[in-house]
């Protein structure tokens, strides 16, 4: 299996479904400056290059009857919205992404005080497929009327103390919150579910209730 930008699934999915993906490319993000409209839509989209999502055809994502992900979190989170939830537009920087039989875009962001790391996958994997993998540990919730289930994985960080997640439902599969403790926040004692409803709102929003 081939990954445009891949590393283990389980990285990816913050221990939703186990995948493996075998060649990577690397690279770094710095803030972006403009956006732009696709034609026919008026949402606005990051235009940075180093931000952008991989190319979803592929023979891998051909050969299954998966929709493309909508959702890149790395180019659809305007910098207002990163603001808003105590992150730094400046961190943002481009995940793993995992385009094979399931694809996963991913974002990543630092905390202004540096004491925690977030990371938002959007990816085609069902609904029901990560409930039957995460609903032990999962509690079932909303985010702005949508779907969701909020929880800390055991097998994360600390035995899931360092981290702390909520999934969404969207119309062509999830989207995973996880929010990680630094070392300066378990320092600080800062717990990982903290903000963590407000973040889930934000990104709710720009997932857009179409999606």
């Amino acid at each position: 299996m081939v990954a445009t930008r891949a590393v283990t699934a389980g990285t990816l999915m913050a221990g939703a479904i186990a995948l493996a993906a075998c060649s990577s490319v690397s690279g770094t993000a710095t803030a972006p400056e403009s956006t732009e409209a696709a034609p026919g839509s008026v949402r606005p989209t990051l235009t940075d290059p180093k931000v952008q999502p991989p190319d979803q055809d592929n023979k891998y994502t051909r050969s299954t009857a998966r929709p493309h992900v909508v959702f890149d979190p790395c180019t659809w989170m305007m910098p207002d919205d990163i603001t808003a939830i105590g992150y730094a537009d400046r961190s943002r920087e481009r995940g793993t992404d995992l385009v094979a039989e399931y694809t996963f875009l991913s974002c990543r962001f630092q905390a202004n005080d540096y004491t925690t790391s977030l990371r938002i996958n959007s990816g085609n994997v069902t609904w029901d497929e990560d409930q039957q993998k995460n609903g032990n540990w999962l509690q079932a919730t909303e985010v702005n009327g949508r779907q969701a289930a909020r929880g800390q994985d055991p097998g994360g960080v600390q035995g899931g103390a360092g981290t702390c997640e909520i999934h969404m439902r969207t119309k062509v599969g999830v989207v995973f919150i996880t929010q990680a403790v630094k070392t300066l926040g378990e320092q600080r004692g800062v717990d990982p579910c903290t903000n963590l409803d407000h973040i889930a709102s934000v990104v709710e929003k720009s997932i857009g209730k179409e999606n």
